[in-house]
């Protein structure tokens, strides 16, 4: 391999660890709290009750929230070691290579699946409908909106045939078993 793609691997390399750091710390910890406070404060405002007798909730939010953040965490890991790429469409970030593997395999969106699923789990914790029903339902239909608008065009340019075979074959969003053997 020659020295200026080596360079170029290294610099890739850098890219796309800094845009899981920096879109973890966005999507992990920026968006929740702004979420729960506007939650919160909606929820009080229009003196919605509680959801769930404490600490019920706690429990349910918890193995929601952490069934949500293996999912999440899953999926970035295997695009990034399979993909060799990010969730991040940036130049020198996006996947080179389609993953169909791990959770893969059973959603094509798994790192949506899970975010939902941890904003489900953050309305249990901190007991609130509007967190649980309004904030959840604004970030699926952002998301949805986006991954059918933009980035399921932009995988069928990617990678052509294959994408629209797994596409075929795949759940969009909800894990399911694939239609046939996704290889």
């Amino acid at each position: 391999m020659s020295e200026v793609n080596i360079k170029e691997n290294k610099s890739r390399r850098s890219k796309r660890i800094l845009a899981l750091v920096f879109s973890g710390i966005y999507v992990v910890i920026v968006l929740p709290v702004i979420g729960i406070l506007v939650s919160l404060y909606i929820d009080s405002l229009f003196n919605f009750p509680e959801l769930i007798l404490f600490p019920i909730n706690i429990i349910i939010g918890i193995i929601i929230l952490v069934n949500g953040f293996f999912w999440a965490v899953w999926s970035n890991l295997e695009l990034y070691k399979r993909g060799k790429g990010s969730p991040v469409p940036l130049k020198g970030t996006h996947t080179t290579v389609l993953v169909r593997r791990g959770p893969y395999k059973y959603t094509r969106n798994p790192m949506i699946f899970g975010y939902i699923l941890m904003w489900v789990g953050l309305g249990f914790l901190y007991n609130s409908i509007f967190l649980l029903l309004g904030f959840t339902l604004i970030i699926t239909t952002l998301l949805i909106i986006i991954v059918k608008l933009w980035e399921e065009k932009n995988l069928e340019k990617r990678f052509s045939s294959s994408y629209i075979e797994y596409k075929g074959k795949v759940s969009f969003l909800i894990p399911l078993p694939s239609k046939k053997n996704v290889k």
